[in-house]
């Protein structure tokens, strides 16, 4: 069957149209593809850049925690430095050059009798060095006025007399019994240098037993120059 020219002028825009159409569809998925490769790369390079911003931020908080251990370690420097200091100027405000001694008995004293010279073998303190351990006598250094303080315990079945004596004079006496089985005895006296401090059983009325010293009562011997 023939085609009038009518037919043939109404394809024409059709097949324009048609023409068109194809163009148009197979264009738009190349545009789209390209705006997606785009896409692709600015996701890239955020995420390269996020990388490189959460390295940074590492960084930076190991280098805040350094800095806070070293001032930490700073300022507990300071602080011992200040306290070292303090203490310091206490020792320069308040020199150590006076004189005065501690000393107790270790153990017991088995059996003293009379006239014996009692022994204070656990020294704690002797500034100047005026008592001696081995012998329980005090040297005066030098001359003053000087406080000394003795304490005895017993046991309650051993009464015990003592008494301080200075060179070979009685200043001072205690007596210790069953009701009263520690005593303690003080004297404020003027001590020339040279002259010996000590403690020692009654010569007359000699004890009965030991003379107990241990961490539940200590039986002691101290004394200081007052000036």
């Amino acid at each position: 069957m023939g085609l009038r020219l009518s037919d043939t002028l109404i394809m024409k825009p059709v097949l324009a149209v048609v023409f068109l159409c194809t163009y148009s569809c197979f264009s738009l998925p190349v545009d789209l593809e390209s705006r997606l490769r785009t896409l692709e790369e600015t996701v890239k390079k955020h995420g390269r850049e996020n990388l490189y911003l959460k390295g940074a931020v590492s960084l930076l908080q190991n280098d805040n925690h350094r800095l806070s251990k070293s001032l930490d370690e700073l300022a507990g420097g300071q602080y011992e430095h200040s306290r070292v200091g303090n203490r310091r100027l206490l020792h320069q405000d308040i020199p150590i050059d006076g004189i005065g001694f501690y000393a107790y008995m270790s153990t017991d004293e088995p059996d003293p009798r009379g006239h014996h010279t009692l022994v204070y073998d656990e020294v704690q303190t002797n500034l100047g060095n005026g008592y001696n351990k081995n012998t329980g006598v005090f040297t005066a250094p030098r001359d003053g006025l000087y406080s000394f303080t003795w304490s005895t315990r017993v046991a309650c079945r051993a009464p015990h007399s003592t008494d301080l004596i200075i060179n070979q004079r009685i200043l001072g006496s205690t007596y210790a019994y069953c009701n009263f089985n520690t005593v303690t005895g003080h004297v404020v006296a003027t001590v020339s240098q040279g002259d010996v401090v000590f403690v020692r059983t009654h010569i007359s009325n000699p004890g009965q037993g030991p003379i107990t010293s241990n961490e539940y009562g200590r039986t002691t011997f101290s004394g200081f120059l007052i000036e």
